[in-house]
């Protein structure tokens, strides 16, 4: 059996303590919070990036508060922040966490902050109700990381991996934010079927660790796969893609189809091979779809190619200003990079070098892929070959590397950690029915 702590893979039940000297010097908690700060900081710079747009902001103030809404509002007021305080309890979970009603409060607080901003924004109003109603959306993603979390571990006792924590899953933490502002940037346009390979790419992802490593677990069905797949992207496509219903209901079940059959096929893998890692099989296959992605939203619309290169050093060179849906395509661009980097790390996980050995490869492939977008949009009309966004995009790359080697070093960590005796004997117990028919 290759070694666990350099594999990542999760032992199983009644694995003997894991030690390295490979493993970082910190406990699982102090790595858990240096994780989840970096994945909460992103999700929160994005969250203001989003509602700040495009900062225009002015003294005096434009105007005060409104107490304009609509059932609308209500809906993505709630589904927006949703995913904060689902990641907020997930990155502190090792501590204790929060009672979800406290991850409310501090997801209103956020809310109080970028309304307050809205206050000096021409274009945006500030509104309480919106400060409720993503307090209650954080509240209620807390809470729905409190019930799926008993249903999600990949192992038990000190280590108990949960599947969140794998460093494949990783990705659709990030993909998130990422398709929070492709909606955004994309404004209701034919843009938007640019959603259906990222939904099936983070489909894939689920169904890799579905059929790995939960599917064997009591209540593994493939029902909750479907019902988990499905919410993922629609909680994180509504807020951009609201008025485009049959965008939502063709990713999400693309992303559904994706899930169920790499499930299956993780699942075979495993009862043919035995236990196996799906991280980079399951990279191989879907990168050709994320690559696709990238390429076509970066040099959307087609139309727009006139013969004549445009390059600078401004955000986009082809136009005076820049406009909202391009300032959040340009967050998008940038969105995308940290998502690059972020699988680049991953391809070369195995070679379990500290990240200040790694970033120089994850500078290259990021720096050479910019080259080359950066080189086919100067031909496009409407955006142009940016000098600050491609230093921009490289800096995303190497920052979502640094995500990757965070939870990678994390989850080196939980495997490290002794297994309680109580819970051994638990799982004796447990295999002992699967003992008895082996030998009966």
């Amino acid at each position: 059996m290759s070694h666990p702590a350099r594999h990542l893979h999760p032992p199983s039940l009644s694995a003997e303590p894991v030690t390295s000297a490979d493993t970082p010097a910190f406990h699982g908690s102090d790595s858990g919070r240096q994780l989840g700060a970096a994945v909460l900081a992103y999700l929160v710079a994005t969250t203001l990036l989003i509602t700040w747009a495009p900062f225009d902001f002015a003294w005096p103030m434009q105007h005060g508060l409104t107490d304009i809404w609509s059932w609308s509002d209500l809906v993505l007021n709630v589904v927006m922040f949703l995913p904060l305080g689902f990641f907020w309890q997930s990155a502190h979970a090792r501590s204790g966490g929060n009672a979800w009603w406290v991850v409310g409060l501090y997801g209103a607080f956020l809310s109080a902050v970028i309304e307050g901003g809205q206050l000096f924004l021409a274009s945006r109003y500030t509104s309480l109700f919106d400060v409720v109603t993503n307090g209650m959306g954080a509240a209620l993603g807390a809470r729905a990381f409190e019930l799926l979390r008993p249903r999600i571990r990949v192992g038990s006792g000190a280590v108990s991996a949960l599947a969140l924590e794998l460093p494949l899953m990783g990705l659709v933490m990030l993909l998130v934010p990422l398709v929070w502002v492709f909606g955004f940037a994309s404004a209701g346009s034919s843009r938007l079927w640019l959603l259906v390979p990222v939904a099936t790419f983070g489909g894939a992802v689920f169904g890799a660790v579905h059929g790995a490593y939960l599917e064997p677990s009591p209540g593994g069905g493939r029902g909750g796969l479907v019902l988990v797949t499905a919410a993922w992207f629609l909680i994180a496509a509504l807020p951009g893609a609201a008025t485009r219903w049959e965008v939502l209901l063709t990713g999400a079940a693309v992303a559904v189809a994706a899930a169920v059959l790499r499930s299956l096929s993780a699942a075979r893998a495993r009862a043919r091979d035995g236990a196996q890692r799906v991280e980079l099989p399951t990279l191989r296959l879907v990168l050709p779809l994320f690559a696709s992605y990238v390429t076509l939203s970066a040099l959307w619309p087609f139309t727009a190619v006139d013969g004549v290169w445009r390059g600078a050093w401004a955000l986009a060179p082809a136009r005076d200003g820049l406009s909202r849906v391009l300032l959040m395509q340009s967050l998008e661009y940038l969105a995308a990079f940290t998502v690059v980097g972020y699988i680049t790390a991953e391809l070369h996980g195995r070679q379990n070098a500290a990240y200040a050995e790694a970033w120089p490869r994850v500078v290259r492939r990021a720096g050479a892929l910019v080259l080359l977008l950066e080189f086919a949009r100067g031909w496009n009309s409407t955006i142009g070959a940016s000098g600050a966004l491609a230093l921009l995009a490289v800096g995303a790359g190497v920052f979502g590397g640094w995500l990757y080697h965070l939870q990678r070093d994390h989850v080196r960590t939980l495997l490290a950690r002794p297994v309680p005796f109580a819970l051994r004997v638990v799982s004796a117990r447990r295999a002992q029915p699967a003992e008895l028919s082996r030998t009966t």
